[in-house]
């Protein structure tokens, strides 16, 4: 499975999803899984893609972002971290 990193989050939303969270039993990170589900799934009428620029709005990647992406997709995959030592 994937990882998904969200940059910038408003403190205000983080904290409305971590109450949510609380109250549904899960992770913030279950939690944030779960509404993206939901929302693909019912807006299965455009395509992910469509509705993920649709979600972003008006922000977009630099070029640079776009680079540094791109960089990283050739690296080697990283070691997992280890708690036990």
């Amino acid at each position: 499975m994937g990882d998904l990193l969200i940059r910038n989050l408003d403190d205000g939303l983080k904290q409305q999803l971590l109450e949510q969270a609380k109250q549904n039993g899960r992770s913030l990170s279950e939690e944030a899984i779960h509404l993206i589900r939901r929302n693909i799934t019912a807006n299965r009428s455009i395509s992910t893609g469509d509705w993920l620029r649709s979600a972003l709005g008006a922000e977009r990647l630099t070029e640079e972002e776009i680079a540094a992406i791109e960089a990283s997709r050739h690296e080697p995959e990283r070691e997992p971290p280890r708690f036990d030592e």
